[in-house]
């Protein structure tokens, strides 16, 4: 009896599976639907330890433990009027070394340096210091005239255009003159660069050459590059084999800097979140070199909680000769990645050079990436991460600024990379605090947070916000009619004694219309309690004396916390007659003074009650001195000051001596 095979399923079989597999898929859904319903409901205490982990792993990826947090309380404090002249000359130290061009104007004014050399462009800028001042250094790259045809172009490239003559240009950042680049770069000329024809291109020259086919005849006569005999100079480049078939050729490669230190230093990083890292010339005030970061970098995604963020160290700085191409080492960090790196150059790195330690500066790549990490990791509470609301954020559009400034706890001004926060998703767009980077080098990559309460009663202005205040200020807005194309440069906060201020250029075009004049200088007050405070001046120290004046006669607390009494005009008006009614002079209002000699004998302003005593001071010694043998003192009026004077006759010539006493307007 033959088998029967059974080739089709019964359909009742079908239907058992189908209902076993629709049963499993129900079992499971809302065993995930009552797991996450618990989730939720207890989201700190599932979540809880695996946030944690997170945060710890990556304050570690970013060494966030090592930066300085300090409270920031913001106050609105008045200067006594009297004490501004002082107030400003006590704080001279920040006041002089306010940047007020920024890299915009002073590419303007630089760009027509250049004039109508066809072989050079602009490549890279730069904020560097030296000797206490800070200068907009803009580097330049060699091209190809558009005039070369294209038979030459060869030739050009490679034995011709080979160099930089004169590669830098400078701008000091606070006063806008123009300053001769040899007067900081002895060593001008650019043979390792960045950028044009040493990225593009090698260049060389006979060995045994009597005269130089380089730009403006030049010599080359460094180590950079090798000598080349036939045949390997043929295999190099067969246009040899013709033009120079039994000549030496001195041959320079990789005479890009990246290019040069990506091919003998590869274990570093030099490209970083998708931009070329920075590198900027220093010199010795003999050789000029490029100062190029060594930062080592490495990939945790595979890194249990690390969120994908990677793991970054400066290792320390590599100085290469913009001449020769020669490199030196010098190491700065002390972890273990950068030692293992470094460990493999040890025969290349020197100590690090006096002269640099005043030229040194932290990698703005690097210190933006720990800021970034600081934005969200600072939060070390594992609710208030899960919760989300106390991130931090970069103003949008809002870059480093390398300043000479004096936080709260500096003794003195210092070199300092500033950046300012917002807290994320935050419509009041104030600040949450900023961040500042020293660059010196005992203290290098020294980070502090100055954080503003979320609490805080006075608000410290933000970018936007601050921008607003000026476009509000009526001073401002009828200026502004006046400028031709007007531009707000950057706006910069600093500390100046007690005062948070940021200062803000206005740059109006010149003759050909570029724009590379300083129309104005605001001054901005950047506590606030619902009234901006703004000072206009043609110099940083004008316009904080304006921005003083302002606030002296608003705010009702100083900064000791004592109380100030405001006095209205017609109540200063009344103590000043009391006061001259002391004397037992009588007061005559005369219609008008045409006397032969006039003589000024001292200015005050009385705003306050507090200013009473030094008023009444004035008034006495004045009185003293000058109103011996007289019964009566003439008083007059001009805007918003008044006027007290005595007529005396010396040698049969009368002359009038007076003081001048401000009340204000109201």
């Amino acid at each position: 009896m033959r088998a029967r095979v059974l080739t089709h399923m019964f359909k009742r079989d079908v239907y058992i599976r189908v209902a076993a597999i629709i049963a499993i898929a129900l079992i499971v859904g809302i065993a995930m639907g009552v797991n996450n319903s618990v989730a939720d409901a207890k989201k700190i205490e599932y979540l809880g330890p695996y946030t944690a982990q997170q945060i710890g792993v990556n304050r570690h990826l970013a060494e966030l433990d090592l930066i300085n947090e300090n409270t920031h309380e913001v106050q609105i404090t008045s200067v006594n009027p009297n004490l501004i002249d002082s107030y400003i000359d006590d704080n001279d130290d920040v006041l002089s070394k306010i940047r007020v061009w920024d890299w915009n104007a002073a590419f303007a004014k630089l760009k027509p340096e250049i004039g109508l050399i066809p072989y050079v462009d602009f490549e890279d800028n730069d904020i560097l210091r030296f000797d206490d001042k800070l200068y907009w250094t803009a580097s330049m790259k060699p091209i190809l005239p558009s005039s070369v045809s294209l038979e030459n172009q060869w030739y050009n490239e490679h034995l011709v255009y080979t160099h930089v003559p004169d590669g830098f240009l400078t701008l000091e950042a606070t006063e806008g003159k123009i300053v001769d680049s040899s007067e900081l770069f002895q060593q001008r000329a650019i043979y390792y660069g960045e950028g044009g024809l040493l990225d593009d291109t090698w260049s060389g020259y006979p060995v045994n050459r009597v005269e130089s086919a380089e730009l403006n005849g030049a010599k080359y006569d460094g180590a950079g590059g090798v000598d080349v005999a036939p045949p390997l100079s043929w295999i190099f480049e067969p246009n040899f084999i013709l033009s120079y078939p039994g000549e030496s050729l001195h041959i320079m490669r990789y005479k890009d800097v990246n290019e040069r230190m990506q091919t003998l230093y590869p274990y570093f990083l030099y490209n970083m979140f998708g931009k070329e890292l920075d590198s900027y010339p220093v010199t010795d005030g003999k050789n000029t070199y490029w100062l190029v970061p060594l930062i080592v970098g490495f990939d945790t995604r595979d890194v249990p909680y690390s969120a994908g963020n990677p793991y970054l160290r400066l290792a320390g700085y590599a100085l290469v000769d913009t001449y020769d191409g020669s490199i030196d080492l010098i190491k700065s960090g002390d972890d273990f990645f950068s030692n293992m790196m470094m460990s493999q150059y040890e025969d290349q790195i020197i100590p690090a050079p006096a002269w640099l330690e005043e030229q040194i500066r932290y990698p703005e790549e690097l210190f933006n990436w720990k800021t970034e990490m600081y934005n969200i990791y600072h939060v070390t509470d594992v609710e208030t991460f899960i919760q989300a609301n106390e991130f931090y954020e970069i103003p949008r559009g809002l870059d480093t600024y390398y300043i000479q400034a004096k936080p709260p706890g500096f003794e003195e001004t210092e070199f300092i990379g500033l950046l300012s926060l917002e807290l994320r998703g935050s419509q009041g767009r104030n600040l949450a605090g900023y961040m500042i980077v020293e660059n010196d080098m005992d203290k290098l990559g020294k980070m502090t947070f100055y954080e503003v309460p979320l609490d805080s009663e006075t608000k410290l202005l933000g970018p936007t916000s601050v921008r607003e205040a000026l476009d509000r200020d009526p001073d401002f807005a009828q200026l502004k009619t006046l400028l031709r194309n007007p531009r707000i440069g950057d706006n910069i906060l600093y500390r100046v004694g007690d005062q948070d201020t940021y200062f803000i250029p206005v740059y109006t075009a010149g003759a050909g219309g570029s724009v590379a004049q300083l129309g104005t200088i605001a001054a901005v007050g950047a506590g606030f309690t619902g009234e901006y405070y703004v000072g206009l001046g043609e110099t940083q120290e004008e316009a904080f004396e304006a921005y003083l004046q302002k606030l002296s006669g608003v705010v009702s607390t100083s900064k000791t916390g004592e109380t100030i009494i405001q006095l209205d005009k017609d109540e200063r008006f009344e103590k000043i007659m009391e006061m001259i009614s002391t004397s037992g002079l009588t007061i005559t209002k005369p219609t008008a003074i045409q006397i032969p000699l006039s003589f000024e004998e001292g200015e005050i302003v009385f705003f306050n009650e507090s200013d009473k005593d030094e008023t009444e001071k004035m008034i006495n010694e004045f009185m003293d001195k000058y109103a011996v043998g007289t019964s009566r003192v003439l008083m007059w009026e001009e805007d918003t000051s008044l006027y007290f004077g005595v007529i005396n006759t010396v040698d049969g010539i009368a002359e009038i001596h007076y003081i001048k006493i401000q009340i204000g307007k109201d």
